[in-house]
């Protein structure tokens, strides 16, 4: 027969602990990087559906009249795509507020140059009304 060692008292190994390298700023900024792209595109199908079926999205960024961002879709014979127009504010010197609409387009089918406008309205302190005193179909002045 053969001889089976019993030991009585297992070894017993010492782990070492793991030391983790700190992770540098880069890495950070690339892990929040990867995650807006990934919800960019989880959230994308819910925007396209949304576009589909109002034909177009609104969301409002300021007080001013039709200070907003707005992007909707272009559906004519000869142009197919999406239009996105923002609104910037640029307060002048002598009391005015002037609202510049800047409209891009992204088209499929056809072609749209770029667009900027200048709505200027002047509004009174504690007041809600908004009163038009000009409009140009250029970009606002500095």
């Amino acid at each position: 027969m053969s001889e089976i060692q019993n030991d009585s008292a297992p070894e017993q190994e010492e782990e070492a602990p793991v030391i983790r390298k700190r992770r540098g700023p880069l890495a950070r900024l690339g892990c929040a990087l990867g995650l807006l792209i990934w919800a960019i595109l989880i959230l994308l199908p819910c925007i396209l559906i949304t576009l589909a079926v109002q034909g177009e999205i609104n969301i409002s960024t300021g007080d001013a009249p039709d200070q907003r961002l707005r992007i909707w879709l272009i559906m004519e014979s000869a142009q197919r795509g999406i239009g996105i127009s923002n609104v910037s504010i640029h307060e002048q010197d002598n009391g005015q507020t002037c609202l510049q609409t800047d409209t891009r387009f992204i088209l499929w089918q056809g072609k749209a140059d770029p667009v900027s406008y200048c709505e200027c309205y002047q509004h009174e302190a504690g007041s809600e009304d908004w009163i038009p005193v000009e409009m140009t179909s250029e970009a606002c002045a500095p």
